[in-house]
């Protein structure tokens, strides 16, 4: 009897509560011409949920493992990667005092931080004497530390930053779904983090784990 071909396409991160049980449909898509078998075969359970925060992994064998020892007559093909990291996280305090201060405080260390981070590189390259060049370009008129200039330099600071960091208002759609620089530097880093502690789970846990 010729065996049913499943195809399953799995992602590359899963996030799950504590002693949270993962089931097939949770870590990708499936597909066979069987409807009946490609229901039963989403609902079988892949992973038993951890009872403390950790990192963990699956790969596609153990997967395989679970299903041919349930459905002895598919045919599976993994599409995609081969392992999957789990993040085994608890639910966090929702509290909205608690929400409100976490971003009061972010905003207060930003501000600050870039306050002084501008402070320091207008130092370095002598921003006074940079703008009293300028001042004597546009005016013909030498003058010590004109303050006149600050209003435009940090009007035009404040809009490069706003113009480098964030999505300009745009008649396309297209343009809005762009991605802006930072959302581009967390996807890097985010990948970078998942790499790192999958090397690191390979390394510290045995191939076998059961």
């Amino acid at each position: 009897m010729e065996k049913q071909k499943v195809y399953i396409g799995l992602a590359d991160k899963k996030s799950l509560d504590i002693e949270e049980s993962i089931y097939l449909k949770d870590l990708g898509e499936v597909y066979c011409s069987s409807e009946n078998l490609r229901k039963k075969i989403e609902n079988t359970k892949v992973y038993t949920g951890k009872k403390e925060e950790t990192w963990d992994y699956i790969t596609a064998i153990e997967i395989a493992e679970t299903l041919t020892s349930k459905f002895a007559d598919i045919d599976i093909q993994f599409i995609g990667g081969d392992k999957i990291i789990l993040e085994i996280k608890s639910r966090e305090n929702r509290s909205s005092l608690l929400q409100i201060g976490k971003l009061t405080f972010v905003c207060i260390t930003l501000f600050f931080g870039a306050a002084l981070g501008i402070m320091y590189f207008h130092e370095d390259v002598n921003m006074t004497k940079a703008l009293e060049r300028l001042y004597f370009t546009y005016t013909g008129e030498h003058k010590e530390n004109p303050l006149i200039m600050n209003i435009p330099y940090s009007i035009g600071l404040g809009v490069g930053m706003f113009t480098f960091f964030m999505r300009i208002m745009s008649s396309s759609k297209r343009r809005r779904m762009e991605p802006g620089p930072m959302d581009v530097e967390l996807y890097l880093y985010d990948n970078d983090l998942e790499d790192y502690l999958m090397n690191e789970l390979l390394e510290k846990k045995p191939r076998n784990r059961r």
